[in-house]
């Protein structure tokens, strides 16, 4: 959402202005001498490449930039799952080519069969999530990284596929930060199998380089640090706590290095890891195969070097994801397992095929060659079959109804444009949604009251008018007992937070003298044993509706 809401910033022709901010990036902007408010923030958080290829799509589609909530899906929301479901259809055929060089026609079918049934991908593309955008673009690499492999048993020289694949490297990064751990692997690989040896690394990382080095000095020229937002998340791997307490943090602060707190963590984000190996890469059963595979002795020399650089990139990006941690496990949008799915299943399904026929099986027909394949790969499919029917009866019946609530209620986050100002701002622990379905400019709700206070400070000096505060879900989400709500992410805003769920008790939390915002408006809510709770509000100073 955050990426859609500065691509659409961008078909206005506001460049990387953004509607979400963040008070750790506000405070960089401060700190550097920038005297911004909320609303005259430019981006310094997301990777542009996403947002600059869902502009010119914006940009044909300008009627329809504003989401009234009379239909619960967003068109624009349809025109970015439409292009993740199309890099992924782009994905598949070059995997398809790239596999059919490392193997054949048939483990390349079954392959791609596999990836059609492949629920968990499925939902990576159409939850709109700039991973199927990184999927293209690292297919393509190693497609280029096979020819180079052709080339190299050849003799002939590499340069040019290293420079391809440094291209295609810096366009991951600048789609999905996370990348770098991936374009570190490709480097590498690049490094020991491609000729001539020295020349063809360098070239590699070139594009990277100079990739990176534009949007640092596009950071810097806009809030005074080369790294900018990201900064919060290099930091967040120091330390025990995630990037989320840093980004909301107005101070800027650095998170606390505790050794042993961060040995623990990385120690706990590895185990987890391959604890859910299966679940991260898609439960197709041929990849997870591919670790055995490796003891396979394959004849043909790309073959045999391609699965060591694939299992090098791949430890690249488990070091990367373990650092980083991946709360969210199968669908956190920095698992970056699932991109290696396509390559590891080719393996998973030559290893089988050479099992198979090990057996000796004969006058079976087309099984005698593809029973193995075929019973593995309905395993794999059998999420998608025993879930697609009733996704489909329901899509049918509730067209245009169904929502991903919680903890987002499109059309009711769309009525916060009826009821505020285009020049008044929302304070939320939900801004990239604000920002995108009510298109105002959104605050993250800040670790601390007395941040607020000093944020509500330089706006006034600015002109600003802070419309409210919109609690939704996220802050009201416990985890393990109930206390741990009052000791979690949004302790110092229980009382905001809980006002629209006990309301239904009825108690009124706004009659508390410490509380900012008096008037109570619910969002969204549902229905619990006859009563209404309100589990998205908004909170504001009068009466506007």
């Amino acid at each position: 959402m955050d990426q859609a809401q500065i691509a659409r910033e961008l078909a206005r022709g506001n460049g990387f202005h953004t509607r979400m901010v963040r008070p750790y990036t506000w405070s960089q902007f401060l700190a550097s001498g920038h005297d911004v408010s909320a609303s005259t923030q430019m981006d310094t958080a997301e990777p542009p490449l996403h947002s600059l290829l869902l502009a010119p799509l914006f940009k044909l589609l300008e009627s329809q930039w504003e989401y009234k909530g009379q239909q619960n899906i967003f068109i624009l929301d349809r025109v970015v799952a439409c292009l993740s479901v199309v890099f992924l259809l782009a994905s598949m055929l070059v995997i398809w080519l790239t596999v059919r060089k490392l193997f054949d026609k048939r483990i390349a079918g079954w392959v791609l069969v596999a990836l059609l049934f492949c629920q968990p991908l499925w939902d990576a593309a159409r939850s709109g999530l700039p991973l199927m955008t990184v999927l293209f673009f690292f297919s393509l690499a190693f497609y280029l990284f096979v020819i180079g492999l052709e080339k190299t048993n050849d003799g002939e020289s590499c340069a040019n596929i290293a420079l391809g694949i440094g291209v295609l490297g810096a366009a991951m990064v600048m789609t999905h930060w996370m990348a770098v751990w991936l374009v570190l692997g490709l480097v590498a690989c690049v490094a020991l199998y491609l000729r001539p040896h020295v020349k063809t690394p360098l070239l590699a990382a070139l594009p990277l380089l100079l990739a990176i080095l534009a949007w640092s000095i596009h950071n810097y020229s806009v809030c005074g640090d080369y790294m900018g937002a990201s900064k919060a998340t290099l930091l967040s791997m120091l330390s025990v706590s995630g990037d989320t307490s840093l980004l909301r943090n107005f101070g800027a602060a650095s998170a606390p290095l505790a050794v042993n707190g961060m040995l623990h963590k990385i120690a706990f984000n590895f185990s987890s890891q391959i604890s859910n190996i299966f679940g991260h890469l898609g439960a197709i059963v041929p990849a997870a195969l591919f670790f055995i595979s490796l003891l396979h002795p394959y004849k043909r020399v790309e073959t045999a070097a391609f699965r060591w650089a694939l299992l090098l990139v791949w430890f690249c990006a488990m070091l990367g994801m373990t650092l980083v941690g991946l709360p969210e496990r199968e669908t956190d949008d920095r698992q970056l397992h699932l991109l290696f799915v396509p390559f590891m299943a080719a393996y998973g399904f030559a290893f089988i095929a050479v099992q198979w026929a090990r057996l000796g099986v004969s006058g079976m027909g087309w099984l005698a060659h593809n029973g193995a394949a075929a019973a593995v790969t309905i395993i794999s499919a059998l999420p998608m079959l025993t879930t697609l029917p009733q996704e489909i009866e329901l899509g049918l019946y509730y067209k245009n109804v169904l929502t991903h609530w919680p903890p987002y209620k499109p059309e009711g986050i769309a009525k916060l444009r009826e009821f505020t100002e285009p020049g008044e701002v929302l304070f939320t622990d939900a801004p990239w949604a604000t920002a995108w379905y009510a298109d105002r400019h959104s605050v993250w709700l800040p670790q601390e009251r007395e941040q607020f206070a000093q944020m509500k400070l330089i706006m006034e000096l600015h002109g600003e008018i802070i419309a409210g505060l919109v609690m939704s879900p996220l802050s009201t989400k416990v985890n393990g007992s109930v206390g741990s709500f009052f000791d979690g992410d949004y302790k110092d805003w229980a009382t905001e937070s809980l006002r629209g769920v006990v309301l239904a008790l009825g108690v009124d939390l706004s009659m508390q003298n410490d509380q900012l915002y008096k008037e109570t408006l619910p969002l969204a809510g549902r229905m619990v044993n006859g009563r209404i709770v309100a589990e998205m509000v908004f909170l504001t100073d009068r009466r506007r509706w």
